[in-house]
């Protein structure tokens, strides 16, 4: 018997999966990164893992400032796109961050745009985190950036309808033991079509205790793109810094 696909295999390997989220601001996101670096001043030198990079975006970004990057991904065709880009700094593999194996290490391994929490309890992220601690440097440098869970969990749309390229996406939302599933059903070409998301509703205090058991150490947090100070109750994003530890 075939093993059924997980969530997010199947979704964000969906042409679908694309379709509606095309529209992501790209803008926003290199705001984002221009400000890590001006913030943290990596050096030029730096060898950058980004995980679970889908299409590429910001590793090529990234890439075009003169970095040396390698993007990671489950999806096989969203990194058959980012090859495309490829060049002698930038490199995409399809890799599950379950189970990591990278020919390198790397000095700063990011993950953005809510690319975690996609497992079912905190067991399986501390198992990813040590993944990501494996194929770090020494001193090596983990920033997550997340959502709020608490300011999600206090304005969560329950319904909505989005029309995008003559396809009716109907989206509902609910929280069920501690995950906010979506469910994402539309009709394209008279086949009807369904599809979810779930991610746990991290908050800051999961984070500090998962990063804690899986060998890294709290550095900084940041509550929005421009990297203003986190506050619970009014901050769009969580976003974190966390550093390798020695004892790790």
């Amino acid at each position: 018997m075939e093993k059924e696909k997980e969530w997010f295999a199947e979704w964000f390997d969906s042409p679908y999966y694309h379709i509606l989220y095309e529209k992501r601001d790209m803008d926003e996101a290199e705001f984002f990164l221009r400000n890590l670096i001006a913030h943290f001043k990596p050096q030029q030198d730096a060898k950058i893992i980004d995980l679970a990079c889908g299409k590429g975006r910001h590793s090529i970004f990234l890439n075009s400032l003169g970095f040396d990057v390698t993007g990671v991904d489950l999806s096989p065709q969203s990194i058959m796109a980012a090859k495309g880009y490829e060049n002698e700094k930038l490199h995409f593999e399809v890799q599950d961050l379950r189970d990591l194996h990278m020919l390198r290490h790397f000095d700063i391994a990011l993950n953005l745009f809510t690319s975690f929490g996609y497992f079912e309890n905190l067991e399986s992220d501390i198992h990813v985190l040590k993944q990501i601690h494996s194929i770090l440097k020494p001193d090596g440098f983990l920033l997550i950036d997340f959502f709020n869970a608490k300011k999600i969990l206090c304005s969560l749309v329950q319904a909505e309808t989005k029309n995008i390229c003559n396809i009716k996406f109907e989206i509902s939302r609910e929280v069920k033991q501690g995950q906010i599933i979506k469910k994402i059903q539309f009709t394209d070409s008279h086949e009807k079509h369904s599809y979810q998301e779930k991610v746990q509703a991290l908050t800051i205090e999961d984070f500090a205790y998962i990063l804690d058991k899986s060998g890294f150490n709290w550095v900084e947090s940041f509550g929005s793109y421009s990297l203003d100070p986190f506050d619970a109750d009014k901050s769009e994003r969580l976003i974190i810094l966390a550093k390798k530890s020695d004892a790790g």
